[in-house]
């Protein structure tokens, strides 16, 4: 083809007919990201994800979920540090419900009001404040010991710990498989001490036996 430019006839280029084709959008793969990016990245492909969990428009049910590879993914890689883990949130579980009874008791209780709340308004109202306000209430008004508000507070960070992880460099944001008392079973066993006879002094506060006779 012949073209007519600032009045030069040029040859103008013809196509490569054997010039493969562009590739389309669908084979575009991109290049992986190195191990420390991912393990830093907070991108939605990163979280981990168990064998069969479906997707948002197709949820799969938990017990069909693998969650041994789930655990492994978040650092809990082996039986004794699930083991562990479980341990430390039914103590944390047990605790912040018994903070939560003894302060409504007290405040359903209380002689200073002509109008005292029930005890079902009292939960209602205790329950949603953070652990360490229901502590310092619990302590200020004589229902919490200073030994029990220690320990208290100690098994309430460890469980914020596992909550909002802070790993190391280099692994990943959900990993709690370097936290103390869940690397530690001497960690985790003086943790799980201190809340059991925390949660015993405060059910005995409550007159309550513990444990309850069997049924």
């Amino acid at each position: 083809m012949m073209l007519r430019l600032n009045g030069k006839t040029r040859q103008a280029s013809e196509p490569d007919a054997e010039a493969p084709p562009a590739p389309v959008a669908d084979e575009v793969r991109s290049v992986p990201a190195p191990p420390e990016a991912r393990a830093h990245g907070t991108r939605a492909d990163t979280v981990p994800r168990a064998k069969g969990a479906g997707d948002k428009k197709h949820p799969v049910s938990p017990q069909k979920l693998d969650w041994a590879e789930l655990c492994q993914a978040v650092g809990l890689d082996s039986d004794e540090k699930v083991d562990r883990l479980t341990r430390l949130l039914v103590v944390h579980s047990l605790l912040d419900r018994l903070v939560t009874l003894v302060l409504a008791t007290k405040i359903a209780s209380s002689s200073e009001s002509e109008v005292a709340p029930g005890i079902e308004k009292a939960l209602a109202d205790v329950a949603p404040l953070p652990m360490p306000a229901r502590i310092d209430l619990g302590s200020a008004l004589g229902v919490v010991a200073p030994a029990v508000a220690e320990s208290v507070a100690e098994v309430d960070r460890v469980r914020n710990r596992l909550a909002h992880p802070k790993p190391a460099r280099g692994r990943p944001p959900w990993d709690v498989g370097d936290i103390e008392e869940i690397a530690s079973q001497a960690a985790c066993d003086r943790c799980v001490r201190k809340g059991i006879q925390a949660a015993q002094d405060l059910i005995s506060s409550l007159r309550v036996r513990w444990p309850p006779p069997p049924q």
